[in-house]
Formats: C-alpha cells, sequence, structure tokens
C-alpha cells in the first residue's frame, strides 16, 4: 500500500484570512513547555519553535498547540454556519473515509473561479460513492506566500449545486471555498458563505486546504479526512491522506 500525505504542516508561519481579526488576533502558536536537556532545548529553538520564559528541563518534552479550527487543512462542521446542525464531533466518519476521485483543475489561472462548466468539461465522472477532490494545485503553487490570498482561485456556486445533485457526502479541495471577499466590495444585502451554507446545509462536508494531490496518481484509492473529536465546536485541522492499494 502506498500513502500520500495531502495535509499541509502546521507551524507558527501559517496566516489566515485575511480581514477576519480571529485571524489576526490569534496566530497559530507550538510553544514548547519542557525539553530533556539543555542540548535539547538549543536543538529546538534552532528549529525555529518558540519556547516559553523558562522552560523545563526534565525526563520528557511537553509542547502547547495554540491553534483555530479553520486554517491549514482543516474541516468545516455545518455548525461552523447553521445553527442546529452538526458540530465536528458528530460528522459520521462515513461522510469523510470514502473512495477519492480527483477533479483535474491544474491549467487554471490565478484568481480565477472553478464552475461547475469546467468541473464537468474534465469529463470526470462521480457520484454519491465518492468524494470528488478539486486539484487546482493553487495550495502547492502558492501557500505561504502573498499570492496565495491575493490571487486565489475561488469555488462558484454552480458547482455547490452539481455536487448536491450528485449526492455527495463531502468535497476536498486546496483553493477558497468561495468568492475572496477580502479583494472585493460586497454586497451587503447578500448572505455570508454561500458556498458553505448550501453544502453543509445538506450534510455535505467541506475537507479544505489540501496539498499535494499530484501524487496520488490515477490509480483507485481511498480519501482519509480525519478531524480531532472537539466536542460541540465548528471545524478541526485536519490529518487527510489518500491510500491507495
Amino acid at each position: 500500500m502506498r500513502i500520500v500525505d495531502l495535509s499541509l504542516p502546521i507551524n507558527r508561519h501559517m496566516r489566515g484570512i485575511p480581514k477576519i481579526k480571529e485571524y489576526e488576533e490569534n496566530p497559530t502558536r507550538l510553544v514548547v513547555l519542557s525539553a530533556l536537556s539543555e542540548q535539547h532545548l538549543a536543538q529546538l529553538r534552532a528549529q525555529g519553535l518558540e519556547t516559553v520564559a523558562q522552560p523545563e528541563v526534565t525526563h520528557h518534552m511537553m509542547s502547547r498547540l495554540e491553534i483555530l479550527g479553520h486554517i491549514g487543512t482543516h474541516i468545516d462542521a455545518p455548525c461552523h454556519f447553521l445553527e442546529g446542525t452538526w458540530s465536528i464531533d458528530q460528522v459520521p466518519l462515513e461522510s469523510i473515509v470514502k473512495k477519492g476521485r480527483v477533479i483535474p483543475l491544474t491549467h487554471l489561472e490565478p484568481g480565477t473561479a472553478v464552475t461547475a462548466e469546467k468541473v464537468l468539461a474534465t469529463g470526470v465522472q462521480f457520484d454519491s460513492s465518492v468524494i470528488p477532490i478539486l486539484h487546482t494545485g493553487w495550495t502547492d503553487r502558492a501557500w505561504g506566500t502573498d499570492a496565495f490570498w491575493n490571487d486565489m482561485i475561488y469555488l462558484d456556486t454552480s458547482v455547490s449545486e452539481l455536487l448536491l445533485e450528485r449526492g455527495v457526502s463531502a468535497v476536498a479541495l486546496d483553493f477558497f471555498p468561495e468568492v475572496p471577499f477580502w479583494r472585493i466590495v460586497r454586497d451587503p444585502s447578500a448572505g455570508p458563505g454561500p458556498n458553505h451554507c448550501l453544502l453543509l446545509g445538506k450534510g455535505t462536508i467541506l475537507i479544505q486546504m489540501l496539498t499535494n494531490i499530484g501524487a496520488i496518481g490515477t490509480e483507485d484509492f481511498t480519501l482519509v479526512a480525519v478531524p480531532l473529536r472537539l466536542e460541540g465546536l465548528d471545524g478541526s485541522p485536519a490529518r487527510v491522506f489518500a491510500m491507495i492499494p
């Protein structure tokens, strides 16, 4: 069996969505609380890891993670946008661990929309038995650069309508699932997150910001998208990978 990791690494350099204060006020932090020796502590600091002011030197290493539920590779639960719906710990694993199918869209230019027409033009067939993976290669190309958010590829609502017609339980993607609101003047009468509301409202789970999709190849595979079991919360960082027999 071959396993392809589709997850971005978690580190303090991750940048969240522009113009949302929760990201600005809550940066990702990995903080070392204790180390095995002074030499070990020096090595950790040399790697760029943050430490508390006076980390303990003891018989184990211990660290603390501070992270929002919607940064890097992550999974959205319906309650992210809709009241009275599943929290992330209630999302059925059967919905997010399933045969995957890659839809190649790597020809798309920066700043353009993924539309249903473009998805259908690939000729890739998908139905409720698979999780479609919309592969633009944008995360591979631009993650960690200013261009990632400035020139973001985005999802048109026509794709959400197509996915719901096909009855998929989840969709995975490597770009933003909404119009990049931070670079346009929004219509104040428009509701928030139309794609989120369309998909999550029908229980179709969003698996976001995958990377390395091109390494999967053309063989059949199972997509495994695993969130933390965070009781009552709206989303979770995730380890996502493809299992290829």
